[in-house]
């Protein structure tokens, strides 16, 4: 078996979303047989620690890594966030080549962060360079912009520019260029990869599920006559489409439909949300919930009918993934990661493409609609939804994309895209 070396500036065990991700590619990677090296950050540490005082994994080994503490505050803004995560790459890179002069890897990958736009330097080190899944060249089509506040506006237009740049940056060209193989999470941020690199380019949702989490989720739901109870878990952001998910429940309510929409997260878009449920007049049929422990979802997850996840550009969507091990049926636009999980036999994926944002509503209160009236189908889909969330048991993402690199030959290219 291989030593490999990962990058994964979030890694954390039980977290959810990105860290989660970091977590699942280290411990699937040393329980394949492979003895693995993780360079993460220091404030990873404790959670680390704690997970393999309760489970020892003799081939998983972490070496830790942060910024002064001065640089740290640069973090607390959304700018400073980049600056500091290229800085951190940077030094990670340093601490690797270090790391290289002790161990003779066969091979380094960088997990996370998965963004196509942020640098990875781990391609200088010599060795057999992985990237990715990376992710972001997703965006909001430009009709269902409609609505948004004059400063989100602007900045889904800079981030168009900014992913139209990724051809001319230089430092993200190098980390294409020395990479053997990119991986893209999606078809959408495959086009934004320069035409000389895409031969090395292969499409594959980066992430997944542990067995251990799809075992215990294993409960019997009861969908319940009345009302619907519809749950939305995530950041708080105007471009997640939750505007368009309470317009929805307007609809529902003037066809007679009882509903429960419960909003689980925090975030800058909350207050405008908030009042533009009571200008539609669901404010009374809306929960809002501030962040909740991970461990604390999953009765959440049990105690709802589905899972309105109506977000116009996220890449991956744990969060979908999440809801359908425990049964839940997922409604989501077709956008980036989400409409690639969910489908018929699990849910319902709403068409964004040519559409206005008033066709996207109704499409969505339709698809909602036929589902409160069908309890039968609900709970048929919700059983599906289980045997959807196996499919992306972590390991089977694992082996579909490091035996494509084989180290000593040329590997065997798979282009792979769930449907």
């Amino acid at each position: 078996m291989s030593r490999i070396l990962l990058s994964a500036y979030a890694c954390e065990p039980g977290k959810g979303s990105e860290p989660e991700v970091g977590w699942l590619w280290a411990t699937e990677l040393a329980a394949s047989g492979h003895e693995v090296w993780v360079i993460t950050r220091e404030t990873n540490r404790p959670a680390i620690e704690m997970e393999l005082a309760s489970r020892q994994r003799p081939k998983l080994h972490f070496t830790y890594y942060d910024l002064p503490p001065w640089a740290r505050r640069w973090k607390r803004g959304a700018r400073g966030v980049h600056l500091y995560y290229a800085l951190w790459q940077w030094e990670a890179y340093r601490v690797a080549r270090q790391l290289t002069r002790e161990i003779n890897f066969d091979c380094v990958h960088h997990v996370t962060f998965v963004g196509v736009r942020g640098p990875s330097f781990m391609g200088r080190l010599g060795l057999p360079f992985i990237l990715g899944p990376v992710s972001g060249g997703e965006c909001v089509p430009k009709a269902l912009r409609a609505g948004m506040t004059r400063p989100a506006k602007w900045r889904e237009s800079v981030r168009d520019v900014a992913n139209r740049a990724i051809h001319a940056d230089p430092i993200m060209r190098s980390s294409f260029r020395r990479a053997e193989r990119i991986l893209l999470a999606t078809p959408e941020s495959l086009q934004l990869i320069p035409a000389k690199f895409r031969e090395k380019c292969v499409v594959q949702l980066g992430i997944g599920l542990s067995r251990e989490y799809l075992g215990w989720t294993d409960r019997k739901r009861n969908p319940r006559e009345t009302p619907l109870r519809l749950l939305y878990v995530g950041r708080l952001l105007e471009w997640k489409g939750l505007d368009l998910g309470i317009q929805a429940v307007r609809l529902l309510r003037g066809r007679g439909v009882r509903v429960r929409f419960t909003i689980i997260g925090e975030g800058p878009a909350r207050e405008s949300l908030q009042q533009l449920a009571t200008e539609l007049g669901v404010a009374e049929d809306i929960a809002w919930v501030a962040w909740q422990p991970h461990e604390q979802l999953h009765e959440l997850y049990y105690q709802h009918d589905v899972l309105l996840f109506p977000s116009l550009r996220d890449s991956g969507g744990m969060v979908v993934l999440e809801a359908l091990a425990h049964g839940l049926p997922a409604v989501c636009t077709d956008r980036g990661g989400p409409g690639a999980i969910v489908n018929d036999r699990c849910g319902r994926v709403v068409p964004t493409s040519g559409g206005t944002k008033d066709g996207v509503i109704v499409e969505m209160a339709d698809a909602l609609h036929k589902l409160s009236c069908d309890r039968t189908l609900l709970k048929k889909l919700g059983a599906a939804a289980r045997k959807r969330a196996w499919e992306f048991d972590f390991h089977k993402v694992v082996t579909r994309l490091h035996p494509m690199v084989t180290v000593g030959r040329e590997a065997e290219v798979v282009e792979t895209v769930l449907s």
